[in-house]
């Protein structure tokens, strides 16, 4: 069944002092215009907890990723169907409350993730450097 409302997550058992709502705009039947997710609710969830459990953010924004077996995974696409790899989450209006969306850094400047999140990424060996200065630059590259 689509997530068709608005809903907060209680993280309390990932010990993240944040809160977190699963934005029912960029979900299936949500919004065409917008970045939709295609991973489950819980990967979503689970791939905000890494960002900030990593401190991939800087202030009110953070970036995720989904890795499996070293291997950055597609976690939604763009209102062209275009595949995204990239997470970002954001704090709302109250200042406590995140949402998310796959991250457009190609088509949006405001979707590139910080260069000191890329340069963490690049140290974990998630990316490349010239991965890194592709995404930067919002150039296409094979992540």
């Amino acid at each position: 069944m689509p997530h068709q409302v608005d809903t907060e997550i209680d993280l309390t058992e990932q010990k993240v002092d944040s809160k977190y709502i699963i934005s029912s705009q960029h979900r299936r039947k949500g919004n065409i215009h917008k970045c939709i997710w295609i991973i489950s609710l819980d990967e979503e969830v689970n791939c905000f907890v890494q960002a900030i459990k990593e401190n991939w953010k800087v202030g009110s924004q953070a970036w995720g990723l989904k890795i499996v077996n070293t291997v950055i995974q597609v976690v939604g696409h763009n209102s062209r169907n275009r595949e995204l790899k990239l997470a970002k989450f954001i704090v709302g209006n109250d200042k406590d409350i995140w949402h998310g969306y796959p991250a457009d850094y190609m088509m949006r400047a405001q979707d590139r993730p910080a260069t000191d999140i890329l340069k963490a990424w690049v140290n974990n060996g998630y990316i490349s450097k010239a991965k890194m200065s592709k995404i930067r630059l919002g150039h296409s590259c094979n992540l």
